[in-house]
């Protein structure tokens, strides 16, 4: 197939209007500037269709694809690289930006080593406040792992060739599923460490407000699926699966605050039925720090384990006889959920949220309060949780301005990093 561009950038938009332009603004702005950037826009709700057009009138290396039934992000997806003329394709949220030699510099390492799939770094947390990771390249025989899809360049032959798309359908995690796939089939995988993929955490993401429907729409399963009936080699197999594992661990970590409690145990139920009908036996990597063989033997241990992992934030947690007072958490961000988690574990009865954005009227099932509503209290009968890591200094300051004192009228995370 002749390709009559270098990259093709695929855009999937939903819901995300004020982190678009951002977005726009360092793709259209890459040096390398022969490339296309098809933007699928999903039916959103917002104004995002209206940022699109006004970007395409202006730059006509813009394409978009309007759908006229909302049909989730695989499918956008799909839709992109189906009319995708470049010789390489990459992918980027729409509330996430790169650097603006992103793409030169991933091609230009594609070009001169042959590879199928050329590899960037990543800095996540919030605009101005980035962890950098650096995204080493494992392989084992012929079997490369790498740890998102979103960080790389693919040669579209190669997707030509193998057929390879995401899974339709599925919401979450869907990914994984194409990313196990790319490497498996790719000869060669290269990356780059100068140049970096911007992630930002927000908390009105789209896998932020998650319910009971993700077990339906999960896409971990269908990539042991695709281990399980692919890789005859013990040893590639082995390191495969322990790396995709330790995603689906991870994933764990991050999605099960988001899903209702009765049904926590059901999704680890799910990670310990894929681990037991692996095809060879496993050994973990010296370096794998998160799972052991006997976590998977039971629920009950394994769920322990990931709230433990989840709430290292906030292990410092000491309170004392807390049967006459009432248990707020303040901050219905992303570290909110955390907190409850490790709430209800310990059976402690939450009051309510407190936050004071006016529009946030309900959190996880909770109903949120103004803080002064509690702090004008004359009698002292509450107990405050600070959830947010970035805010709990300032939120402790407004703590001890009301004559609260830590340990014994509320409690701040020890950490107040993003």
């Amino acid at each position: 197939m002749s390709h009559s561009t270098k990259v093709s950038v695929i855009v999937p938009v939903y819901n995300v209007e004020p982190y678009l332009r951002r977005c726009l603004d360092s793709l259209v702005n890459q040096t390398l500037k022969d490339i296309e950037i098809i933007c699928i826009n999903d039916c959103s709700p917002d104004n995002s269709l209206i940022v699109l057009k006004k970007y395409a009138k202006a730059d006509n290396r813009i394409k978009i694809i309007d759908f006229e039934k909302n049909q989730g992000v695989s499918a956008a997806r799909n839709a992109g690289i189906k009319i995708a003329r470049g010789e390489y394709v990459g992918t980027i949220d729409p509330d996430d930006y790169i650097d603006l030699d992103y793409y030169e510099k991933l091609y230009l390492k594609a070009k001169k080593t042959n590879a199928d799939v050329v590899h960037a770094n990543l800095k996540a947390g919030k605009v101005g406040s980035d962890k950098e990771y650096v995204n080493s390249i494992k392989k084992m025989g012929k079997i490369y792992s790498l740890s998102s899809h979103c960080l790389a360049i693919y040669r579209m032959d190669l997707l030509l060739k193998y057929s390879l798309e995401y899974p339709r359908g599925i919401k979450y995690s869907e990914d994984l599923v194409f990313l196990a796939k790319a490497l498996f089939f790719a000869n060669k995988v290269e990356s780059v460490n100068n140049v970096f993929y911007h992630y930002i955490r927000r908390d009105d993401s789209a896998s932020v407000n998650i319910g009971v429907r993700i077990r339906k729409f999960y896409g971990m399963p269908l990539t042991f699926d695709f281990i399980n009936k692919t890789i005859t080699n013990k040893k590639e197999y082995g390191h495969f699966f322990c790396h995709f594992f330790c995603h689906f661990f991870g994933n764990l970590c991050y999605l099960l605050p988001r899903i209702a409690p009765e049904w926590r145990k059901v999704f680890v139920q799910d990670m310990i039925e894929i681990y037991k009908k692996r095809k060879y036996p496993i050994i973990w990597g010296k370096k794998n720090s998160y799972i052991e063989d006997y976590d998977l033997e039971d629920v009950d241990a394994l769920l322990r384990k990931i709230i433990n992992n989840l709430s290292k934030p906030y292990d410092k947690i000491r309170i004392g006889n807390l049967q006459n007072r009432y248990i707020y958490i303040w901050g219905t961000g992303v570290d909110g959920p955390k907190v409850l988690m490790q709430c209800e574990s310990n059976d402690w009865k939450i009051s309510a949220f407190l936050d004071s954005n006016q529009n946030v009227k309900e959190f996880k099932g909770y109903k949120v309060k103004r803080p002064e509503q509690v702090l004008n209290k004359l009698k002292k009968d509450f107990f405050i949780i600070i959830a947010s890591r970035k805010y709990g200094k300032e939120i402790a300051k407004t703590c001890r301005d009301f004559g609260l004192k830590r340990g014994i009228d509320f409690w701040k995370p020890k950490s107040t990093m993003v």
